[in-house]
């Protein structure tokens, strides 16, 4: 009898699993599980989602999410989805010296608690070049306690540090990178970088699409994918 997948979602920097709400009916026609991954800068609690036996495990992944999986879920992955992800997040040269004087104010501004002014820019960075109120609501309305706040300073410490593609990282296992051409977070360096350590990996571009990769056919097309391996 033929398995179906279950997909294990990790969000990234800043968001939470409502940015997998679009994702709940595909798989759920397909009889397929979403467990989401919620790291707890919010309201939400956190929570880690764990494989299940009885079905085959795809790990789907957007920007930061790669990093902020636990080591045995990555491992144990058959199939992984990169959507808008990297290795290394900053890159040697004058463009990646840019981006680490960018983390280092995010992270001024969270602890002078400038949450609102923060996100208001860093939202409409991952929305370009389409309007910022396509993107799903995430974190940026709901209350932030001292273990969010503390918990968003840790991430951009990691996103600051992250040096490639994890050790953990399944090699044999199926792989998609969703690129988003008009990206104003992930530098091209970085892409190309993660291009040359998943040389065997299935590339998609998306044209005229940003860092918030506001596709609607993006969870159908990602499935597709999914249902072939």
């Amino acid at each position: 009898m033929k398995r179906e997948w279950q997909l294990i979602a990790v969000h990234g920097w800043g968001s939470d699993q409502h940015c997998w709400q679009t994702w709940q009916e595909p798989c759920k026609k397909r009889g397929w599980l979403l467990d989401c991954f919620e790291r707890g800068y919010g309201e939400n609690k956190e929570h880690i989602p764990q494989w299940n036996s009885n079905y085959k495990h795809a790990l789907v992944v957007n920007s930061l999410g790669l990093h902020l999986t636990p080591n045995n879920i990555l491992a144990n992955a058959e199939a992984v989805v990169l959507l808008a992800s990297f290795g290394k997040f900053i890159p040697e040269g004058s463009g990646g010296r840019a981006l680490g004087i960018a983390i280092k104010g995010m992270a001024q501004k969270i602890k002078m608690d400038k949450l609102k002014e923060l996100f208001i820019e860093f939202r409409e960075k991952i929305a370009a070049p389409q309007p910022v109120d396509h993107l799903p609501a995430g974190v940026e309305d709901q209350k932030i306690s001292e273990i969010g706040k503390m918990r968003l300073l840790k991430d951009l410490d990691l996103l600051a540090k992250c040096q490639g593609i994890p050790k953990s990282f399944p090699h044999n296992s199926a792989v998609l990178i969703v690129e988003a051409e008009e990206d104003q977070i992930v530098l091209e360096a970085s892409k190309a970088e993660m291009r040359k350590d998943l040389n065997k990996a299935e590339i998609i571009k998306l044209d005229g699409i940003g860092h918030g990769l506001l596709m609607p056919a993006l969870a159908e097309m990602v499935l597709d994918w999914l249902g072939k391996q």
